[in-house]
């Protein structure tokens, strides 16, 4: 049997899950504002960018595939062909500053360069009161009103289109959680949700949803947790210092739990620097 997984790309937290997700894997993101969820997915590109080109820098392996395996199972770490960004309410020249501020100039250049970019924030705004604050006719914002799709239609047609075989990362389902309109419910896009979960096992990619912790009510974040195939939360911490610090663990993931709990891992503590992006600089275990 061959079992295929697409890394993460940052090698210090590939280490710890075996080197990769289960390919077909939609992963939630889930952040305390700031504690690194976005500095992921940025890391990840930028990462995953240099190992399609041949040049990654963290890691002696530069082959596109790698096998290993025991037992009679084989497990395949395979890059995605493409890597593509939705944007749901900001620009592309948004997301960009803030990389080029951020970190060096090599993760500027993977997101202007090495992606496949969406913007839906026309179809985000429309009917809106930012639409009406901030239009065109008052010389600040133009928006597109020639498609009459809603932001869910646009959003499956172009995941339809681009997922096969391919990395694509949703910023933000945040911003749709908080849209709920008269034609568009959170039961909605929950709904959305079971549906890509579902129809994703047959797309061999990998898809990242970004959320805000503490905007839903309980039963509507557990709703998606379980919808997901894994959660990866993002939290702040205070280690007894002045400085806040940030950890990752792994809440919930089809196929990698056993792993971690083998492992007796708990949870990742990261850092975030100009030079490499988000990596994990310790690895708290369970004794």
């Amino acid at each position: 049997m061959k079992l295929s997984k697409i890394p993460s790309g940052i090698k210090t937290f590939d280490i710890n899950i075996n080197e990769g997700f289960p390919v077909g894997s939609v992963i939630l993101l889930l952040e305390d504002v700031g504690a690194g969820a976005r500095e992921f997915i940025y890391t990840s590109i930028y990462y995953i960018s240099q190992m399609k080109s041949g040049q990654d820098i963290q890691s002696p392996v530069k082959k596109k595939h790698k096998e290993h395996g025991e037992d009679g199972i084989a497990a395949t770490i395979t890059l995605p062909d493409k890597i593509c960004y939705i944007s749901i309410s900001k620009s592309k020249d948004d997301i960009l500053m803030e990389n080029a501020h951020a970190f060096h100039k090599g993760f500027y250049n993977a997101i202007n360069n090495g992606l496949v970019f969406k913007e839906l924030s026309d179809t985000y705004f429309r009917n809106s009161i930012a639409q009406n604050l901030w239009s065109a006719e008052k010389g600040i914002m133009e928006f597109d009103n020639s498609s009459d799709k809603n932001i869910l239609e646009e959003l499956s047609e172009f995941i339809s289109e681009n997922a096969r075989n391919n990395m694509v990362i949703i910023d933000s389902l945040t911003d749709l959680m908080v849209n709920e309109t008269d034609y568009l419910s959170k039961n909605d896009i929950v709904m959305f949700l079971k549906g890509l979960v579902n129809i994703s096992k047959t797309w061999n990619g990998l898809i990242y949803l970004l959320l805000s912790s503490n905007i839903l009510e309980k039963q509507m974040q557990e709703t998606i947790n379980d919808a997901v195939d894994g959660v990866l939360v993002f939290e702040w911490f205070d280690k007894g210092s002045v400085k806040m610090r940030r950890n990752l663990y792994i809440s919930k993931f089809r196929g990698l739990i056993p792993q971690l709990e083998q492992n007796k891992i708990a949870k990742f503590e990261t850092q975030i620097t100009y030079d490499v992006g988000l990596e994990v600089s310790n690895v708290r275990k369970i004794i």
